[in-house]
């Protein structure tokens, strides 16, 4: 009886001593897994950043969840032989890696009764969404007003050269020349507003192709706005396209061309951008406006004095068809603002009688301090609206907007 009891107590020990030692492989096991998950999904991320194929995606999350797991626990997995397998999901933007393990507990007393082994499983998942789609318009102010200098000393060398701060494209020659004053300010290497444009868009562009996430994930789409709007890209992946497309020149002036229709081409374009998705199913959209922000209805304020008061601010109420939320997404197309001010002209009797003249809108000041409170009033939240001359291009501006919409909206 002694004997008997004696084995049976022994069995019992033992027992408890590999059932221990299996807990402990199957906790360090498990451990182990869900690192190697969450490390699959983040090797997803990198690579689906990096434009890789979702084949080449999913191969390099299996092959990080693998090393992740003998890493964790190398030990362990060569006492028991764990071997762990990952199946990567891809469902629209979002990735599901799912993990398990299977191994063996060798036992030492539990052998005397025929079991040599203790098998042990595992499973653990992680989820993680890879970068959204997005499109983004941009939509350019061709006006006549663009084609003002682009810098203080600019428009010294207009004034000097032909007269006025505006090289205006109007097919009246100047200074003897066959040439109007665009055309003779391109030709003498003064910049103008919309050459400054351009320039920033080029700028903007190559920031965006040194992104890793650009290459699969961003679109574009360049229209031009004055008296009419006008589609100069249409949205496309492909952003080498973006320097063959650009606004080639400030819209021709006269009596009704070259204004600034800011409500009617808005009206236009906003069906245009359409609705914004959640970036998973359907793109979400940033649309950024690039403008002085002052509308006008042609040169016929010159003469037709009646007319003076509609040069003026923008008006925000344009913006607002932009920013209606979409029902099935919940989200709204976003409005950034990159505002290039006009220099103050006092001694400019055009300026003196237009955005010269007191506010509009009861914020004290000119027409002219009218603007920029108008644009931020159109652009989605305050960090979307940049003075461009507080940066040190037009660029950088562009690149702070998509930053603050990127960073606002897109971080899980």
């Amino acid at each position: 009886m002694v004997g008997v009891t004696c084995l049976v107590l022994v069995a019992l020990l033992g027992s408890g001593i590999d059932y221990g030692r299996a807990r402990a492989d199957q906790a360090t096991l498990d451990t182990a897994l869900d690192a190697a998950v969450l490390a699959a999904a983040q090797a997803m991320r990198l690579a689906d950043a990096q434009g890789l194929s979702d084949a080449k995606a999913r191969k390099a999350g299996r092959e990080a969840g693998v090393a992740a797991f003998r890493s964790f626990a190398a030990d362990t997995i060569a006492a028991t032989g764990a071997e762990a397998a990952f199946t990567i999901t891809l469902k629209g933007r979002n990735v599901t890696v799912n993990g398990t393990y299977a191994a063996d507990t060798r036992t030492t007393v539990l052998q005397m009764i025929q079991i040599p082994k203790m098998h042990l499983t595992g499973q653990s998942a992680a989820n993680v969404e890879l970068s959204v789609q997005i499109d983004i318009y941009l939509l350019i102010d061709v006006s006549g007003s663009m084609a003002i200098g682009a810098t203080q000393a600019d428009i010294q060398a207009l004034e000097a050269n032909i007269g006025c701060a505006f090289a205006c494209h109007d097919g009246v020659s100047v200074n003897g020349t066959a040439l109007d004053g665009y055309q003779w300010a391109k030709a003498n290497g003064i910049k103008l507003r919309l050459q400054e444009m351009n320039e920033g868009i080029l700028d903007f562009v190559k920031w965006l192709q040194a992104q890793p996430n650009v290459a699969k994930r961003v679109r574009i789409a360049i229209y031009a706005f004055s008296t009419t709007l006008t589609k100069v890209l249409d949205v496309t992946s492909d952003l080498s396209r973006v320097a063959s497309n650009l606004p080639q020149a400030p819209s021709t002036s006269g009596e009704h061309d070259g204004a600034t229709l800011w409500a009617e081409s808005l009206a236009q374009f906003t069906p245009l951008v359409g609705s914004a998705g959640d970036g998973i199913t359907a793109p979400r959209k940033l649309v950024m406006i690039a403008t002085d922000g002052v509308q006008d209805p042609g040169r016929y304020w010159t003469w037709a004095t009646w007319m003076r008061p509609s040069v003026t601010a923008a008006n925000p109420d344009a913006c607002a068809g932009l920013k209606v939320v979409n029902a099935a997404s919940k989200q709204a197309v976003s409005v950034g603002i990159i505002h290039t001010p006009y220099l103050a002209m006092p001694w400019d009797w055009g300026f003196a009688e237009t955005l010269g003249q007191p506010s509009q809108i009861g914020g004290g000041g000119t027409r002219l301090d009218d603007v920029p409170r108008q644009l931020k009033a159109c652009a989605t939240s305050p960090d979307l609206y940049i003075d461009a001359t507080k940066t040190a291009s037009i660029g950088q501006a562009m690149r702070n907007v998509f930053a603050s919409f990127a960073q606002v909206r897109l971080t899980k």
